[in-house]
Order: C-alpha cells, then structure tokens, then sequence
C-alpha cells in the first residue's frame, strides 16, 4: 500500500485564488460581475473550493455549474499535482453555492 499523500494549504491556495478569478471571469453570463466568494477548504468531505453566498442560482445552470467546479479544479491540478485524481462538483443549498471538488482518496485529510 502507497503512503497517504499530504499537499501544503499554501501552495493550493495560490493556485486556487488565480484559477477561480479566471473561472468566473470566463462565465460573464452567469457572473457579469465577480461575485463575493470565499476559497478553502469546506465541508462536506473538506472539498477545496469556494464558496458564493446569496448566490443567483436562477442565473447558472446545473451544467454549467458543473463545467465551472471542472475549471477550477484542471485549473488548480494544473499547479499541484498531487489533486489530480480529485473529483469536481457542485452542493447549492441555503443561497449558497459551493463550487469545488473532493480530493483523491489518497490524499490524507487528517495530520496525526
């Protein structure tokens, strides 16, 4: 059995604040102006992500919802490799949107 991987919250970070500006830079339909979000780890599962409140749901669709957590997450592999193998989704709920993807299941969540 391989070891669990671990990845710095610095680095993802860095990679994770330029590829969601351009991510919804890119949906000008959805997003004429870039909305207020915060990025990092959320639950559920410590997806990393980012998360828009009070978002305009009625304005983007499940698709492309989807196509954006998909950018964002080639965007941030692109960066740190070790997230590649991570799945990318979408949680709405509560006027929030949480945009991001679950880390690859060898990566370990939690530091002992």
């Amino acid at each position: 059995m391989s070891r669990p991987v671990a990845i710095s919250v610095g680095e993802i970070s860095k990679a994770a604040k330029a590829t969601v500006e351009k991510a919804l830079g890119g949906h000008k339909a959805a997003f004429p102006v870039i909305p207020p979000h915060r990025i990092g780890f959320v639950p559920p599962y410590w997806w990393y992500g980012f998360v828009i409140y009070d978002a305009q749901i009625d304005k983007l669709g499940l698709g492309e919802a989807q196509k954006l957590a998909t950018e964002v997450h080639v965007g941030i592999a692109g960066s740190v490799a070790s997230v590649k193998g991570g799945k990318p989704g979408v949680i709405c709920g509560d006027g929030n949107l949480t945009i991001g993807f679950a880390p690859p299941p060898e990566i370990n969540l939690i530091e002992q």
